[in-house]
């Protein structure tokens, strides 16, 4: 919590302290001379004197240039420190906080595309839901492990939901590896975790999924994979250790089942079959999980 309130304005910090309850706040959105947002409790408000509104004119504004403040609160003034992610369009922070960030892009001296002249942050909260997963772990080892996919759209949980499946899957005893690319799923710092993602999980953060898949298979002998947005460029990646024998449980961003499937890019898997089972994401703050047979009827 405290991470959180060194990064915005005093006076944010103060109302959202006093009036608002901590564990309701999914992110806050900051733009330069524009309105603070803020998601709360599943749905999104305007952030003022009084806590929370709906009317845009008497909310709290940004001052020019807040978006680069917070960047620098975020990096202790030390750009150089984050120029990996930050080319990637997010910082990450102790205690599972992710900055996505935007601005003019540039390259750099190497190459390397980063960004500056920053215009707007995304401060995303993570909250750890413990149980929030029962009913998708009871559904999903009906049979035993399988190759799972996760489906909801952006901010509808499927993270948080990923988090519990991976705490639930670990304490059976089951050694899971957890590719925390952006550091939002167990929140790693000093090399242990700050939420709970079980006992039997080891942690691979900051680092790309396909070179996690690579070293840790390689390494760790996994009984599982757990890593949140797949992208196109992981598919490879994903196969080669589902055909190693190695579960899988990925997430990814779509509406539902049929949105996912409508997508080009992932027409490779779904015709290997890869994943046995889908289970679609219900909005926050319920999370609950459809499970849909890949290749049969629903559960």
């Amino acid at each position: 919590m405290k991470d959180f309130y060194k990064l915005i304005p005093d006076k944010l910090a103060e109302v959202i302290s006093s009036r608002l309850a901590f564990d309701k706040i999914s992110e806050i959105r900051i733009r330069n001379a524009c309105p603070v947002r803020i998601g709360y409790d599943g749905t999104y408000y305007y952030l003022c004197r009084n806590g929370l509104t709906k009317d845009s004119s008497s909310a709290f504004v940004a001052a020019d240039g807040e978006a680069e403040n917070i960047v620098m609160r975020a990096c202790e003034r030390s750009l150089y420190t984050v120029t990996d992610t930050l080319r990637r369009g997010y910082i990450a922070v102790t205690g599972g906080i992710r900055i996505g960030v935007c601005g003019s892009g540039v390259v750099s001296i190497d190459g390397t595309p980063t960004l500056k002249n920053f215009s707007s942050v995304n401060i995303r909260l993570p909250h750890q839901v413990l149980g929030c997963a029962a009913g998708v772990h009871a559904g999903l080892l009906s049979s035993g492990l399988c190759n799972v996919l996760l489906i909801s759209p952006p901010g509808a949980g499927k993270t948080t939901v990923l988090r519990d499946l991976c705490r639930l899957i670990s304490d059976r005893g089951t050694n899971v590896l957890l590719c925390d690319e952006r550091y939002e799923i167990a929140s790693a710092g000093n090399g242990a975790p700050t939420l709970d993602v079980g006992a039997c999980t080891d942690i691979m953060s900051g680092m790309d999924k396909r070179e996690v898949f690579e070293i840790g298979i390689a390494s760790m002998r996994p009984d599982v994979i757990m890593t949140d947005e797949l992208y196109s460029r992981d598919i490879d990646a994903l196969c080669r250790a589902v055909h190693c024998g190695i579960f899988v449980i990925a997430t990814v961003h779509a509406r539902n089942v049929a949105d996912f499937k409508a997508k080009p890019e992932y027409a490779d898997i779904i015709h290997k079959k890869i994943f046995a089972r889908y289970v679609e994401i219900s909005d926050a703050p319920l999370r609950s999980g459809r499970i849909t047979e890949a290749f049969g009827n629903d559960e």
